[in-house]
């Protein structure tokens, strides 16, 4: 029994599952997708092309519904790696705040690397996102 919580202690140091709310990663991701996050404090080294989860820069505000971004983690995609910077795209630039808006992110905003998605949303074969709220778990 002890065995089991230590595991269970561990995974939820190391993961996080994020649920996914709008299309600025269409068609890798839709909404209402659960992604696998390893927390980047035991992260993969950042690389182009991987998908992250970050916070948004200071100042920036996003609507996602009824909730402030102030409190939401974005669902990303690496572009490019300035010196300690991530400048992070949407997959579907029509509906994506990102980098092309506000610039390279300081890499301290980068909460986690995507690993796997857990559970397409309902209808979708493949899997939509923007925003998510911290620590949504599906």
């Amino acid at each position: 029994m002890a065995l089991a919580v230590a595991v269970l202690l561990a995974a939820r140091a190391l993961l996080q599952v994020v649920g996914v709310n709008g299309d600025s990663m269409t068609p890798t991701y839709r909404e209402g997708d659960q992604l696998l996050v390893l927390r980047r404090g035991f992260r993969r080294r950042l690389r182009v092309g991987a998908v992250v989860v970050c916070l948004p820069p200071p100042g920036i505000r996003i609507k996602a519904g009824d909730v402030d971004a102030a409190t939401q983690l974005m669902v990303k995609r690496v572009a490019a790696l300035p010196a300690g910077q991530v400048y992070v795209l949407g997959d579907a630039p029509r509906h994506s705040l990102d980098s092309r808006a506000f610039g390279a992110l300081p890499a301290e905003l980068v909460r986690g690397v995507v690993i796997r998605r857990l559970r397409a949303a309902l209808g979708s074969s493949r899997g939509g996102h923007d925003v998510a709220p911290r620590g949504q778990v599906g």
